[in-house]
């Protein structure tokens, strides 16, 4: 067009003609076959799904290193799954499509491009019986269907970088650094999004484990505190001392019920009152026979007594106590004054009389 118009300056010049050369090249049928490709249009992106494997993208790799490769990329937490396979057939891709939705489960929508094996009619029936929606990017506009092409290009470059003695070694190694880092797009590592947990690696060692710290602690300080201490255990129906702490007596004739904890029992006093006690606050009973002491009613203020029997050879008649209750307080508090002489300071001598 600007050639045509310079060509025709130089010879000639009518009103309108550089419009007139316009409408011609623009009318040439020869002039838009060969017309180069117009600009390209503004960057549409996909919709970022709001949960994980609603959207997947599917692409093969390959043939590279000897094998072509399934890529599998979820749109939500950018997660990949890759498997190698012999052929790109459809038979091939929808047997490790089934093996990763029994993971992961059905997603809703699915892209591909236009491979042979994702237009078959076999593909479309899969697609169809799972109630998946298939998208197919536009032929030969391979950026429709970006997120998959660029994790071929990931993929591929990754895999140049890991050593390993076998192809699945070194494909193992890189899906694991690739789901553990973070992703540009996301901030967040595929594994955070996919699983909502952080994946276990080798550099999880250089952050302070605190569990193990504290249960060190709690084991040294175990260690100490049992230097010279013997765990003392007891069995239902042994025969107990436990600690009071109502009025009477500080040690209580019991029996044992049952354990409530590891070193906890339940017990069964004279008044036939069940309670609960540490093994600090139980000690053994030695004699055959030992009197059951009765204990104080704390609800009631009153004493509850109870049949015992004394400690060593059985007596002839049961002797009956009863623990006496708290004294009665005098109504009016009597008040007590000192009798002894008071004196004046020493350094006040001088003025006092």
């Amino acid at each position: 067009m600007s050639k045509m118009k310079g060509l025709a300056r130089s010879y000639v010049w009518w009103p309108g003609m550089d419009q007139d050369v316009e409408k011609e090249v623009q009318s040439c049928e020869e002039c838009q076959k060969h017309h180069k490709s117009p600009p390209s249009a503004p960057l549409h992106p996909w919709e970022w799904p709001e949960s994980p494997w609603t959207r997947i993208h599917v692409d093969y790799a390959g043939p590279f290193l000897g094998e072509m490769f399934l890529l599998i990329v979820d749109a939500h937490s950018k997660w990949m799954d890759i498997y190698p396979v012999k052929s790109a057939t459809s038979q091939v891709t929808i047997e490790k499509l089934r093996q990763s939705f029994s993971v992961f489960g059905l997603p809703k929508m699915l892209v591909s491009d236009n491979g042979t094996c994702f237009t078959s009619a076999e593909f479309e029936t899969f697609m169809k019986q799972n109630g998946i929606r298939h998208v197919r990017s536009a032929p030969f506009h391979p950026s429709s269907n970006g997120l998959a092409e660029r994790a071929v290009q990931t993929f591929k470059g990754g895999m140049k970088k890991m050593k390993g003695e076998t192809l699945q070694t070194r494909l193992s190694r890189f899906l694991f650094s690739y789901r553990i880092t973070p992703h540009a797009t996301t901030g967040l590592s595929p594994a955070e999004l996919m699983m909502s947990r952080r994946l276990r690696s080798a550099l999880d060692l250089l952050l302070p484990d605190v569990k193990t710290r504290v249960q060190q602690k709690q084991l040294k300080q175990k260690q100490s505190h049992d230097t010279n201490r013997k765990l003392r255990s007891f069995s239902p129906g042994d025969k107990v001392f436990i600690r009071n702490y109502s009025y009477g007596p500080k040690w209580i004739a019991a029996v044992i019920e049952s354990s409530s904890g590891p070193v906890s029992y339940t017990v069964i006093i004279g008044s036939g009152q069940v309670v609960k006690r540490h093994v600090d606050q139980v000690r053994a009973r030695l004699t055959d026979t030992v009197p059951l002491e009765p204990v104080l009613d704390s609800n009631r203020d009153t004493v509850v007594p109870v049949t015992i029997e004394q400690e060593g050879p059985p007596a002839s008649e049961p002797v009956v106590l009863c623990t006496p209750g708290p004294p009665d307080l005098p109504a009016t508090p009597v008040v007590r004054r000192s009798e002894r002489e008071r004196q004046p300071p020493v350094y006040l001598k001088d003025f006092v009389k």
